[in-house]
């Protein structure tokens, strides 16, 4: 059975492509400024139902909140370990399936994460000013 595309969908997908890989909440605020009827509980489903269609991705990290990125396809993240800032990263030699493991311990694979940490350009700036 195919999902129906909504109005509300469509603009919640819109703001997450425009924001940075963002928090639900960062994605409420920005809906909600423009449509204000669109509900908090809505955009939370949405982005669920968006990580659950293979539609977007969650990107889960100690110690923050959920952040999502519409790009579904493999590619690593750099975290600016100041500000929390997410980017997307080319890392040379990564195949364009994405790795795959060959041994785990038994260990059912779902997926993998590979992030790279530092300062973002805003945050390194600061720190030399």
């Amino acid at each position: 059975m195919q999902e129906r595309q909504t109005k509300q969908k469509q603009i919640i997908y819109d703001a997450l492509k425009t924001l940075d890989h963002p928090t639900a909440t960062e994605v409420y605020g920005y809906v909600h400024d423009l449509f204000p009827k669109v509900s908090r509980a809505t955009v939370f489903r949405v982005l669920g139902g968006f990580a659950t269609a293979g539609k977007a991705i969650e990107l889960r990290m100690a110690g923050s909140e959920v952040r999502y990125d519409y790009n579904v396809y493999p590619h690593c993240h750099a975290r600016c370990v100041l500000c929390g800032k997410l980017s997307d990263v080319e890392v040379q030699g990564l195949p364009s399936e994405g790795l795959r493991a060959s041994t785990c311990n038994g260990f059912e694979v779902e997926g993998y994460a590979v992030e790279f940490h530092g300062k973002c350009r805003e945050c390194k700036s600061v720190a030399l000013s």
